[in-house]
């Protein structure tokens, strides 16, 4: 697909302002490059904290990088990501990321690059890049299948009553969907200020918005694609997944995000192919010690090879007495960032106990790798809904007890369930894991043509830069 030859010579520079969390840093570093890939007059700059580029310097490539300071000298530099430190300084991080706002327009201003892309949730930055005559675009580092089951909950919200238990979500291209209202996002009907206003912008007409870029792509939620495109009557590109960007950059690859375990690649070598169950719940998910003693349990008694990422250090607060000795050779337990594509890619893996954020969702299902469920907060019971009902390549990891978004309403899931969810679903023969396994790899072989040569992803891409060449080339 060929540039606009008028503008073929004009660069663009595009600031790229990502949402102060890994889910949200890395897959927009991803479409940076991308995007620095698409064209060579394209000049995508990423616009972070100190604390936030030390996470992607390793894996920039072509990517340029400009930062401003953290809104608070109360966090340190090594922890201006959510997840990174303590729970309590999560909390405190995604409150300070509010209060950025100004540095952005002194930013904007000051550069005043040819377009602006940024997260979602700085509901702001629509407004700001209007103010300097900047083109906006919406950076979702997820899917349409949340966002449109998510819009028709928010739509509902004001019709629910509070003594309801379940809703059905209908309506829908696909089939309804019906969920525990504990499943639901605990910020679905808010009486906070800031978070209305995020979800007022996520679901509004977006006047100043240009266009809109999905992580995701159109032959794994084709009718939820269109739906979204339909509803929100705005440009979208969906030019997912962006982290197959990195397949050609190994050491980008096992840097991609921190500082990752290599030693666990190597542990991974020595094991039979699909024989390894990955385990890992994202960067923000934060478990007691109790729930961690029973998953160790769990995973122990399920009599199946293990990689396990554990946050922190303190592993005496919970680990059973004797357990390493127990599961050496059996099980890895890497403290600290995983190289979790590679391991995801990795021959030996053959399952992933996974949270349901979107980046781990997307980056199993290219790998091709059937999921064991265990979600906790904000969208990641939709996104349950995705592989569980719709795509058919997961199962839940406990089907019974209470599930809840509220940390509050959080039921202790028993080591003895763990263990036979895990055992059961790797039999090597027969059963769910054969047929899951199956939907999962026709969904990898659909995620890798659609970012090759003519593939839908590549195609919006080359839309997008086009359309941008074109933006700049009128002004």
């Amino acid at each position: 697909m060929a540039l606009n030859p008028n503008n073929s010579n004009k660069k663009c520079r595009v600031f790229l302002i990502p949402q102060m969390s890994r889910g949200h840093l890395i897959p927009m570093t991803d479409f940076a490059k991308l995007l620095a890939a698409a064209h060579p007059d394209v000049e995508p700059t990423m616009v972070v904290t100190p604390g936030n580029a030390a996470l992607i310097n390793a894996s920039l490539g072509q990517v340029q990088i400009l930062t401003y300071p953290f809104p608070s000298e109360s966090i340190k530099s090594t922890a201006e990501t959510m997840g990174v430190g303590s729970k309590e300084e999560t909390m405190l991080i995604n409150k300070l990321s509010l209060l950025i706002r100004p540095a952005q327009e002194e930013l904007l201003s000051k550069y005043k690059p040819d377009v602006v892309v940024s997260d979602a949730l700085f509901y702001w930055a629509p407004s700001v890049a209007a103010q300097f005559g900047i083109p906006y675009i919406v950076f979702f580092p997820c899917g349409a299948f949340p966002l449109v089951v998510f819009k028709r909950i928010y739509d509902m919200q004001q019709s629910m009553s509070i003594d309801t238990d379940h809703i059905t979500v209908s309506d829908l291209p696909g089939p309804k969907i019906e969920m525990p209202v504990r499943e639901l996002p605990n910020y679905r009907i808010g009486h906070d200020e800031e978070i209305n206003k995020i979800f007022d912008s996520l679901f509004g007409s977006w006047p100043d918005v240009f266009g809109i870029v999905f992580n995701t792509f159109r032959a794994l939620e084709s009718e939820y694609c269109k739906e979204y495109e339909r509803v929100q009557m705005k440009r979208a590109y969906f030019i997912g997944p962006v982290s197959f960007c990195n397949t050609s950059n190994v050491d980008g690859l096992i840097h991609r995000g921190g500082e990752g375990d290599v030693g666990c690649l190597r542990w991974l070598d020595g094991k039979e192919d699909g024989s390894v169950v990955f385990v890992s719940f994202g960067s923000q998910c934060y478990f007691k010690s109790e729930q961690l003693h029973e998953l160790a349990i769990g995973l122990e008694h399920s009599r199946r090879n293990f990689l396990w990422v554990v946050r922190g250090n303190n592993m005496e607060e919970w680990m059973p007495d004797g357990w390493e000795d127990r599961i050496a050779g059996r099980g890895f337990v890497v403290k600290g960032w995983a190289p979790q594509v590679a391991i995801l890619a990795h021959p030996a893996t053959g399952a992933f106990m996974t949270h349901c954020g979107w980046n781990s969702v997307l980056e199993g299902l290219s790998a091709g790798i059937p999921m064991l469920t265990w979600p906790f907060a904000a969208e990641e019971f939709i996104n349950e809904k995705l592989l569980v009902e719709v795509i058919g390549c997961a199962a839940k990891v406990w089907d019974g007890g209470k599930r809840s978004t509220r940390e509050e309403e959080h039921e202790l899931v028993p080591g003895s369930v763990i263990a036979h969810a895990v055992f059961k679903f790797m039999e090597p023969a027969g059963g769910e894991y054969v047929a899951m396994r199956s939907k999962a790899q026709n969904v990898a072989v659909s995620a890798l043509a659609a970012v090759q040569e003519g593939g839908s992803s590549h195609g919006d891409i080359r839309d997008l830069v086009n359309n941008l060449f074109g933006l700049i080339g009128s002004k």
